[in-house]
């Protein structure tokens, strides 16, 4: 057993040795592919920051696209709100030109008359002779304002028909411009939703990315310690390998 003994301590030395080589050589490994996933980490973890940047500038581009949308449908809805009250005023000139056109048939009709009973009392004025002088001058006047009278309702006729031209072609505009409100109005809300779930989303990736930093950080932690630990057991092999000798 005594004979055995030397030999069996270089034996267990040079093991010993060996192991500790061999931890010397894993440990270096470790930590060089420590301080390799750190730097890969940090830079995850800038890419991350660069991505919460972009969240915070794509949120605030949806809030102020809101924004827009929002001050867009409030003049939409003034907009809406002026054809609503000219409407009306436009149906009652309308009527207000139907009953001037009525009221000028009238007048135009009791020209006519008037022309007839002129024309009637000039006859009698030239049966009667020179004795219906009066009466002939009386007959002539009829005749001129019945003529007056003519010319004065054709032109009130003519305008009347000018008028209705032009509000009739107001209504047009006011009725498309009714349909053209509701169809912006229409993409107006539909603008506003997506620009809602635009925000709503950016602010769901600020948080995502937050997270992700954070657990990135906490990766690199555990890396940094993972690296530390390495050179711990180096340094402990070294140790090992100089009490061997």
């Amino acid at each position: 057993m005594t004979a055995m003994g030397p030999l069996a301590e270089p034996d267990l030395a040079g093991q010993l040795g060996g192991i500790a080589s061999r931890l010397i050589d894993i440990a270096g490994c470790v930590a060089s592919e420590a301080e390799a996933a750190t730097m890969i980490v940090r830079g995850m973890t800038d890419h991350a920051n660069r991505v919460a940047l972009l969240a915070a500038g794509l949120e605030t581009a949806a809030a102020l696209i809101e924004e827009a949308v929002r001050q867009q449908a409030d003049t939409l809805m003034l907009a809406r709100s002026a054809l609503t009250t000219n409407k009306p005023v436009i149906d009652a000139l309308e009527q207000s030109i139907s009953g001037i056109a009525s009221i000028n048939a009238t007048i135009a009709g009791i020209a006519r008359e008037s022309q007839v009973l002129s024309l009637n009392a000039r006859i009698e004025a030239a049966r009667a002779g020179p004795e219906s002088g009066a009466f002939g001058v009386v007959a002539a006047e009829m005749s001129t304002l019945a003529m007056r009278t003519k010319d004065a309702t054709d032109e009130i006729a003519n305008r009347s028909s000018a008028i209705v031209h032009d509000v009739s072609a107001a209504s047009e505009v006011v009725t498309s411009h009714g349909v053209l409100v509701l169809e912006q109005d229409e993409l107006l809300a539909a603008s506003l939703t997506h620009a809602m779930e635009q925000r709503q989303t950016a602010q769901d990736l600020a948080v995502i990315t937050a997270e992700t930093v954070a657990t990135v950080d906490q990766a690199a932690a555990a890396i940094g310690r993972v690296g530390a630990n390495a050179v711990a057991v180096k340094v402990l092999a070294r140790q090992l390998t100089r009490l061997n000798k």
